[in-house]
């Protein structure tokens, strides 16, 4: 035991809470105005870089940050992600081109990378196996608060003012959450002693924890399509404002907060293998429902399919975490926690990659297919009306037609992480009295 938590519980939760809704409305109101962006900067070409660069940035500081953890301690690290984060959004507020805007964001994911290794590191810490599921769930349904504050917000600003205040307004939200996170407990934490490398990674990289780190990769190159890709189809599939698309999603945040709360208790009643294997299939049934949307799908079936979603994949994503928080011990947390965080953000930093260029692919061979040639699909909305013949109704069809096989490749991810759930270990979670040990709590 390396550190000693004095926690004031509520706050702690608050605080952790509110560091994830400064990273969850950054990416519900980027994804909610990233057409107006790309209609602005004409670089709908660019569109996944401008997401795969913050998410190969984080990635690439999560297991950093997760070490350095480890070493000095949860508090100061966090709270110098979250002002490098905060850098960032000042940056891409001041963006005048795509290619700034693609390399500012990657400032913004530098400094994410503690948010979304630390705050789930700290739970870890201080809260024992059967409450865990639990508070996850409700820093998951964070995301669904920023699903109702993010379009609201978020329209509001992109119709009002510009695209680029939706990373002014991360700034005094960033700001509460360091004051929070500096109130809601201290940690006197003693440095580990060196230690060999192999002595390093016992215990961290394991058949379990290759398995589980393996799943998380991939089910999360199938979230990013949902965070991304949902809005798109319905903005310019279905033909619904940001704000509507943006409320849309705000089910799945519901369900996935259901099934967390249901997680904790199956998994001290169950293998955590077979839950898994149950999870993966929800997920497959669920995001094979996507792949029937079209141009004629309602609203409200579209809004049904993302509720019924977030019970497959909240409950892959949720299971992962506990796992692997749960596998080591608390001196090597905040290492195993940012190997999982490196490559849950590598996996959506490839999904949007694959994605993007999948769209971009098919949007071209729907378009020479009907013998419109020489339009720079990045530029596409800026082709509608021109001498090319591409009419807003052809714009829609190419659009459903590309994100048609986006969702195809979503369905075939889910089933590859269900695979590999058959190569899993067995793990039983076991119930515990407390978090850490030396773990002291004050109301």
């Amino acid at each position: 035991m390396n550190s000693d938590y004095h926690i004031k519980k509520g706050p702690l939760i608050t605080a952790l809470m509110t560091v994830l809704f400064l990273a969850a409305m950054e990416i519900t109101i980027t994804a909610l105005a990233t057409p107006a962006i790309t209609r602005d900067l004409a670089g709908l070409d660019l569109m996944s870089l401008m997401f795969s660069s913050f998410l190969i940035a984080s990635a690439i500081t999560t297991p950093i940050f997760g070490r350095l953890a480890d070493r000095f301690g949860r508090k100061p690290v966090l709270i110098a992600g979250i002002a490098l984060f905060l850098f960032g959004c000042a940056l891409c507020g001041f963006a005048q081109s795509m290619p700034m805007l693609i390399v500012f964001r990657g400032v913004q994911g530098l400094g994410a990378g503690s948010i979304f290794t630390l705050t789930f590191t700290i739970v870890g810490d201080a809260f024992p196996v059967q409450s865990r599921a639990a508070i996850l769930g409700v820093l998951n349904a964070v995301w669904g608060v920023a699903g109702i504050a993010g379009p609201l917000l978020g329209g509001f600003i992109i119709e009002w003012l510009s695209w680029h205040w939706v990373f002014f307004v991360n700034i005094p939200i960033g700001l509460v959450s360091i004051a929070l996170v500096a109130f809601s407990f201290t940690e006197r934490f003693e440095p580990p002693e060196r230690e060999r490398s192999a002595d390093r990674w016992r215990g961290i990289i394991t058949h379990l924890s290759v398995v589980v780190n393996a799943i998380s990769f991939i089910i999360c190159m199938v979230l990013v399509g949902f965070d991304v890709y949902l809005v798109f189809f319905l903005q310019n599939v279905l033909g619904y404002s940001p704000m509507v698309a943006g409320l849309a999603l705000l089910p799945m945040s519901l369900s996935w907060l259901l099934i967390s709360f249901a997680c904790g208790k199956l998994l001290l009643r169950f293998d955590s293998k077979y839950m898994l294997m149950g999870f993966g299939v929800l997920q497959i049934v669920f995001v094979a429902l996507f792949v029937s949307m079209d141009v004629t799908t309602s609203l409200p079936l579209a809004v049904f399919y993302i509720f019924l979603s977030g019970f497959g994949i909240g409950g892959v994503m949720t299971a992962t975490t506990v796992i692997i928080q749960d596998s080591v011990s608390y001196d090597k947390r905040g290492t195993a926690m940012g190997i999982n965080g490196f490559l849950k953000t590598v996996g959506q930093a490839l999904g949007v990659s694959i994605l993007g260029a999948a769209l971009n692919m098919q949007l071209s061979t729907f378009l020479e297919g009907r013998g419109i040639t020489g339009i720079d699909v990045g530029n596409i909305y800026q082709a509608e009306g021109g001498a090319q013949g591409l009419d807003s109704t052809l714009l829609t069809e190419a659009m459903d037609s590309g994100l048609d096989v986006l969702f195809w490749i979503m369905l075939a991810l889910s089933v590859l992480s269900l695979v590999a759930t058959f190569i899993m270990p067995r793990f039983q979670l076991k119930e515990t009295k407390e978090g850490i040990a030396g773990a002291a709590e004050s109301e």
